[in-house]
């Protein structure tokens, strides 16, 4: 490739098979954020740390709440990778519903499918 022409945009990631793990939960309710009848959603971003591009966000994965009301901090599953291959990390964006969106964690790969969100 000529060093001239600008690298390919990082795609957006698609989040319709991501899921959580029902059975892992970081926090009682009651703990930071996480209150009683809270709603999340997560957003997912392409990064490449070479170049310090970032995809634009993922479309908004929730709301969710735990169905018993009594845990926050969803352990998520089957995160998107970037299948161009062009990123090297992917950044889990949270937002509570009535609040602005927040950078919670960089996955620091293209790899790892999982994440506890566990982050006050």
């Amino acid at each position: 490739m000529d060093s001239r022409m600008k690298p390919p945009p990082l795609p957006t990631p698609k989040v319709g098979r991501m899921g959580y793990n029902p059975a892992n939960f970081a926090y009682h309710i009651g703990t930071g954020p996480w209150v009683p009848g809270y709603a999340v959603s997560y957003a997912i971003s392409f990064y490449d740390a070479a170049t310090g591009r970032e995809s634009p966000r993922s479309k908004w994965w929730g709301p969710r709440t735990d169905p018993k009301g009594l845990y926050g901090g969803f352990g998520l599953i089957r995160i998107p990778v970037d299948l161009t291959g062009q990123a090297t990390a992917r950044r889990i964006w949270r937002r509570f519903e009535g609040e602005a969106a927040r950078l919670i964690h960089e996955i620091a790969d293209n790899v790892t499918a999982k994440y506890q969100d566990d982050v006050l």
